[in-house]
């Protein structure tokens, strides 16, 4: 089963008889934004203020997306109905399913205490420092340069060839293969969108260490945990009006989400949660 179709199969399940609140706001970045980091997502809101975050920079998706989204329409749909579109091949069917199962996950982990670990940096329980080689699979270039001076190797996956003029410690390819002499991992959670995350962690060394991170990956891990990802990180909502300001003007959200993770071993299931 594909990771789309188990994602849906999970939620549904969960969420049997259960009400969920309607989608009350959808945004989408503007064209020309403040902070060009944050022209990549979108976000889908429920009236309780849970979030699902969805990534829009996917080929041409933004301006599809612009094009062929309905927001009356996407107001008035079953939550669990726009969810459903995660395992279609139609990209923005595809990016508004998998905003749907975020926003629905953070519901259910607003209602499950423990859950989700706030004040535990995803990063930091991979110990990068003392990893002999860390794969990523997208370019963070933060985390290159924090690495590079602590004299980490890094080897990044990375298909924009910007990035391909760096030598010594950081190695930038477009071998996935690569990943192989790596013990520890992390993945961008892009490769939700691009249905890469398998065929990515089928290159990864058995004894890895790995992290899937990024705001569109705040949806129920279990799959992720069943194919042998160690840590999920992803952003929950602190400040929703200021995320729906800072979004609008296309400004840096960063100070209006609270970035947490979940670990494979502290985790019961979902079945465990409500």
């Amino acid at each position: 089963m594909s990771i789309a179709s188990e994602l849906i199969s999970l939620t549904a399940d969960i969420c049997q008889q259960r009400l969920l609140p309607p989608v009350s706001w959808l945004h989408l970045p503007p064209e020309n934004p403040r902070d060009p980091h944050h022209k990549k997502f979108g976000v889908l809101v429920l009236a309780d203020g849970s979030c699902g975050f969805f990534y829009t920079r996917l080929g041409d998706n933004l301006k599809q997306l612009r094009n062929k989204i309905d927001e009356k329409q996407i107001l008035g749909t079953p939550v669990l109905d726009l969810a459903e579109g995660y395992d279609n091949a139609n990209l923005v069917k595809r990016s508004l399913g998998l905003g749907a199962l975020n926003a629905i996950a953070q519901h259910v982990f607003s209602r499950s205490a423990g859950v989700l670990q706030s004040d535990v940096d995803p990063l930091g329980q991979l110990d990068l420092n003392i990893s002999h080689q860390v794969g990523m699979v997208g370019y963070f270039k933060p985390l290159v340069r924090m690495l590079k001076d602590q004299r980490v190797p890094v080897t990044v996956i990375e298909k924009d060839e910007g990035y391909f003029d760096y030598d010594g410690l950081v190695d930038v390819t477009l071998d996935v293969g690569a990943l192989k002499r790596c013990d520890r991992v992390l993945i961008t959670a892009s490769t939700l969108l691009n249905d890469s995350l398998d065929s990515v962690l089928a290159n990864c060394a058995a004894n890895a260490q790995v992290a899937l991170i990024g705001p569109t990956v705040g949806c129920l891990p279990d799959p992720f945990f069943a194919r042998g990802i160690d840590v999920v990180g992803g952003s929950r909502i602190a400040d929703l009006c200021g995320l729906k300001k800072h979004m609008e003007y296309g400004e840096n959200w960063g100070d209006s989400v609270i970035k947490y993770c979940i670990n494979k071993k502290q985790y019961a299931g979902a079945h465990c949660l409500f």
